[in-house]
């Protein structure tokens, strides 16, 4: 069951991040070959003064080699 962890900026209303959360899952379902109903989505606010120290230093950066796409483009 593929678990998605978003960490986003704060500031979107619960609206926006249900959307957001249900796209991810329909692309993620379409590209995997997975049921959309095997997805579990969990959406993470963070405050964009501290986004750097929050994900970038201490969630990114450890994971770097395992990093598919980062500022929109693949690496």
């Amino acid at each position: 069951m593929p678990f998605i962890h978003v960490y986003a900026k704060s500031g979107r209303d619960m609206d926006t991040k249900k959307k957001a959360a249900l796209a991810i899952v329909k692309a993620a379902s379409e590209a995997m070959g997975a049921p959309e109903t095997s997805f579990t989505v969990a959406y993470e606010e963070i405050d964009g003064e501290t986004w750097g120290k929050d994900i970038a230093q201490a969630i990114i950066e450890p994971l770097r080699d395992k990093v598919l796409i980062d500022g929109g483009k693949p690496v």
